[in-house]
């Protein structure tokens, strides 16, 4: 029941902060400079969210680790872990970002500053995960690619949040506005390529930290290899939608000047980038059942 609890929860913190890292970041990229309007409100509840996200997922972990309930937890114990190991310094660093976070989004503060704020949370990540397991150079070098994917990763599915968020407002009679959201949906296409380019990067990177590609098989019949399998199809989806809506639906949008034609064009974009949205949230749950199991199978 634990590990259950653990995993809807790294699935939660994986989302709360494509929402703060995400969400900011791309808006930053297209154009965007301040926290505005109803922004400061969900990144605010954002932030507050990663914030009790984190305390119980580190107060779960403790409790696996010395195999008892939460309720009885050994508050010494659980003190010397948050300040005497890497697990607990990049809980307290996620934390710290967070409560930053959280002032600069209710202050209407700089979309910028929130991102990058909210990226010190997202790569604290990185030492939860099988990355932090390397010693030495190569552990340095595993970090920085599992840090990399997951930058990556969390602002592709924050955009989505953005442009679904952003598409199910639009009303195809206000063409202004309208026509300010295709901008930005076209303006996204070669921050997506880069970005799909990083995550195919590091993630055959860490397979390689993994296992020779001679062993890739046999990790293929372990749960954590059918997991990597089922995120990498969801990932092709992802791939196949986002390139549909580029290539496709974006531009018959573009081109629509009677009002029935923008209505159903702009019903079928809505439909693809939810179904995208979809396809995301089951590539967070295969990466968060997946950060629980060992690789080997062993």
């Amino acid at each position: 029941m634990m590990d259950g609890a653990q995993v809807w929860l790294r699935w939660a913190q994986f989302i709360d902060l494509a929402l703060v890292f995400g969400v900011p970041f791309t808006a930053y990229l297209l154009g965007e400079r301040r926290i505005g309007g109803a922004g400061r409100l969900v990144l605010g509840i954002g932030c507050l969210a990663g914030l009790g996200i984190g305390t119980l997922g580190f107060l779960l972990t403790m409790a696996a680790m010395m195999g008892c309930d939460l309720t009885d937890l050994d508050r010494d114990m659980v003190m010397m872990m948050a300040c005497h190991s890497a697990l607990g310094w990049s809980v307290l660093a996620r934390l710290c970002a967070l409560l930053i976070g959280l002032i600069l989004a209710l202050a209407g503060g700089s979309l910028g500053t929130l991102a990058v704020v909210a990226g010190v949370a997202a790569a604290s990540l990185a030492w939860g995960g099988h990355g932090a397991a390397s010693q030495g150079g190569a552990g340095l070098i595993r970090l920085a690619g599992d840090m990399a994917h997951l930058w990556c990763g969390l602002a592709w599915v924050g955009a989505l949040l953005l442009f679904t968020a952003r598409l199910w407002r639009a009303q195809a009679e206000d063409r202004v506005s309208l026509s300010q959201l295709l901008r930005m949906l076209s303006g996204f296409a070669l921050i997506g390529g880069v970005l799909v380019g990083v995550l195919l990067v590091s993630g055959l990177g860490n397979l390689l930290f993994l296992a020779a590609p001679g062993e890739w098989p046999a990790i293929a019949h372990t749960p954590y290899g059918q997991l990597i399998i089922a995120k990498l199809a969801l990932f092709a989806g992802m791939f196949l939608l986002a390139a549909h809506n580029r290539f496709h639906l974006v531009p018959a949008l573009e081109r629509a000047s009677q009002p029935l034609a923008r209505h159903k064009a702009l019903a079928a974009l809505r439909g693809s980038v939810s179904l995208e949205m979809l396809l995301a949230l089951g590539v967070i749950w295969c990466v968060a059942l997946a950060g629980t199991l060992d690789p080997t199978g062993a």
